[in-house]
């Protein structure tokens, strides 16, 4: 059965990264390792682990040259992202590294080279935004593609022989209500990399941005029914290094406040079943969220149920009651709120529109 061949390929990798077991057949393993980016971290945790002489010979090879590349990379990167920060800080700008750049620096990867990566997102102030702009042209980065001035981040910059763009964000995630720029700002971290100053989120921010990245931001994986296995390898690396630093009764109170205690047990309980670390939240998952989690084991194996949960999430995922009240104030109802968002909507971009949102799938 499809479901059983793809989850069995899930807990195979699973059971790989956290260095427990090996699989029969490495080639689906392989294909799901690469398909999620997670290629160099299995070689990371496999030379580490006892089973590491059980690892054919071959697959080894082809483990340890995409782990050696992939470090390769990322130490250009690393320089890329100690220049840039270097020259930002010249115009009074201390950036926040988020994401794939923070790892670079400060984990929650055991080596530099376990986590693949596009880009080098940084976080400043809106005040400073015009100043960083002008920071990277000087530097010879060319905007390469605009998201519009009421989006969470202004723009990919790219510079001819670099190997990373630079995604400049002035806000975390597209529903900033979620989690404010303002508000991590303050709590995140100062650190220092050759001469070059910046922040990294706090650890109880890193983990709250992963889950909403993964989740709610952009696309709406939770309402399309998607759980990026990358994300949730991360999210479980973050809760294994950070510990006791992870306030996990603020992000519980925070995500409850906006409805979304559902998205966030069953997230966990996906990350925490596949990867570990042991359950960390006051409150174990309920019925709602083990079902969500079967959706997406279903989804998963199913192009059909895929295209159809892809197609519901489209619509659900934009009129969620927390975008709604952020919208919409506190007055009125979600029902209200939802049919007053679709006529503002279909009034502004047309009926074609609508349907392209239904139909996107990335």
């Amino acid at each position: 059965m499809p479901v059983r061949t793809q989850a069995g390929t899930l807990r195979a990798l699973a059971a790989a990264l956290r260095g427990e077991a090996l699989p029969d057949d490495w080639t689906p393993l392989l294909a799901l390792a690469n398909q999620h980016l997670l290629t160099p971290a299995l070689w990371t945790v496999l030379d580490a682990s006892p089973l590491r002489s059980a690892v054919p010979p071959e697959v080894a090879q082809y483990l340890q040259v995409l782990h050696r590349l992939n470090g390769e990379r990322n130490h250009v990167i690393r320089a890329q992202a100690v220049e840039l920060a270097k020259a930002l800080n010249e115009a009074a700008i201390e950036p926040v590294l988020l994401k794939g750049a923070s790892s670079l620096f400060v984990g929650p990867y055991p080596d530099i080279g376990a986590r693949m990566m596009r880009d080098i997102d940084i976080l400043v102030p809106t005040s400073a935004r015009d100043e960083a702009i002008a920071v990277l042209s000087r530097q010879g980065y060319v905007l390469e593609r605009g998201y519009g001035e009421d989006h969470h981040a202004f723009g990919d910059f790219a510079r001819s022989g670099s190997p990373a763009a630079v995604d400049l964000h002035i806000e975390l995630v597209d529903p900033r209500h979620l989690l404010r720029a303002g508000e991590a700002f303050k709590r995140a971290t100062p650190h220092e990399a050759a001469g070059a100053r910046f922040f990294v989120l706090s650890p109880t921010d890193r983990v709250l941005h992963n889950f909403l990245h993964a989740q709610i931001h952009h696309l709406g994986h939770y309402y399309r029914g998607e759980m990026p296995v990358s994300q949730l390898y991360e999210f479980s690396l973050l809760a294994r290094s950070s510990g006791r630093s992870i306030d996990w009764d603020f992000i519980e109170a925070r995500l409850e406040d906006h409805r979304l205690s559902t998205a966030l047990r069953a997230y966990v309980l996906a990350a925490t079943s596949l990867f570990g670390p042991s359950w960390p939240l006051s409150k174990r998952p309920g019925l709602r969220s083990r079902l969500h989690r079967l959706r997406c084991d279903a989804q998963a194996a199913s192009p059909l149920l895929d295209w159809v949960g892809v197609t519901w999430g489209n619509l659900s995922g934009p009129l969620a009651w927390h975008r709604m009240r952020a919208l919409h104030g506190t007055s009125g109802n979600a029902f209200g709120w939802r049919c007053r968002h679709l006529a503002q909507f279909l009034g502004k971009k047309g009926a074609r529109a609508g349907f392209a949102r239904l139909r996107r799938l990335a």
